[in-house]
């Protein structure tokens, strides 16, 4: 009889386990969808708590329903752990219901379907950012008082014509967004200029910074980005390092009418690519340099 694996992340049962080598695995959960970890990783998540764990579930899950690459976890820094943990637990009550109604659009194929049996609160409570089954019920039944989801029997679970409605609301709702995606290289080179001169820049002008560190990509940008990007008001597009999908990300931001304010490192002003050097690119020296003028230029141009 084949042992039975445990995710880390949820403590339930996985549907696969499969060892790559002696110390790394790869994993499909049906709470936490697929990912990738190691032997070595899973004695510091054991130290994590109940409520950081359901983050790291809402992550990996989020990649999954989108149809990216399995989160490789071993190759991701305590910073960058860290900083995929904040951004989920920064998520407010309405991203949550309104998670939780594209969740139900994505179930649905026509005006009406039953969905009651594509939605379980035991497995798909990640979805909604939810630290737990129980305040995936409770979004779950605001959803419906507020009549975004209608339950005619027992059996019988749709979205509302409201519920619809508020699914295309959220697929425009960007222009009036408070936050803000930074498209930049992720590597080390550059953390610094992130944590310190971005991110500093976007909270001080008022908003909230969406970064997501993530493997590169040669022609297609993941379906997670692209929800993000639309849900932003405008994007930080760092050019330093020269990074094909940096230059993808900004393509379809514009394509959306998005603010684009770009950036990019003195010494490699001149490596601009031609086709975007008719922008007026903030050219800094350090990260101190780099914040002053990106709030300048936030405060400046984006109402």
């Amino acid at each position: 009889m084949s042992k039975e694996h445990i995710c880390e992340f949820c403590n339930q049962v996985v549907i696969s386990f499969r060892r790559i080598d002696i110390e790394r695995y790869s994993v499909e959960c049906k709470i936490c969808g697929r990912y990738e970890s190691t032997d070595f990783d899973d004695l510091a998540f054991k130290l994590f708590s109940k409520e950081k764990k359901a983050m790291i579930s809402a992550y990996t899950r989020e990649l999954f329903e989108y149809k990216s690459p399995k989160p490789v976890l071993h190759t991701l820094s305590e910073n960058q752990i860290e900083n995929i943990i904040e951004r989920y637990q920064k998520k407010t009550i309405h991203e949550k219901l309104d998670r939780l109604i594209q969740y139900a659009e994505k179930k649905s194929s026509y005006f009406g379907e039953n969905i009651k049996s594509s939605i379980d609160s035991s497995k798909d409570y990640p979805v909604t950012y939810s630290k737990n089954i129980w305040e995936f019920k409770n979004i779950f039944n605001q959803a419906r008082k507020v009549g975004l989801l209608q339950s005619e029997s027992r059996d019988h679970l749709a979205l509302t014509w409201a519920g619809w409605q508020r699914a295309e609301e959220i697929k425009e709702a960007g222009m009036l967004s408070k936050k803000c995606f930074v498209a930049m290289s992720c590597s080390e080179n550059m953390s610094e200029i992130y944590k310190q001169g971005i991110k500093k820049a976007v909270i001080e002008a008022g908003y909230e910074p969406i970064f997501i560190e993530k493997e590169e990509h040669n022609e297609k940008i993941c379906d997670l980005i692209i929800v993000e990007i639309r849900a932003c008001k405008f994007l930080i597009v760092d050019v330093t390092e020269q990074r094909q999908n940096v230059y993808y990300e900004a393509g379809f931001a514009h394509g959306l009418n998005r603010d684009v304010i770009w950036t990019c490192k003195q010494d490699e002003i001149e490596d601009v690519h031609f086709d975007t050097r008719q922008y007026n690119h903030i050219t800094w020296e350090n990260a101190e340099d780099l914040k002053k003028k990106l709030v300048n230029r936030i405060k400046a141009t984006i109402l």
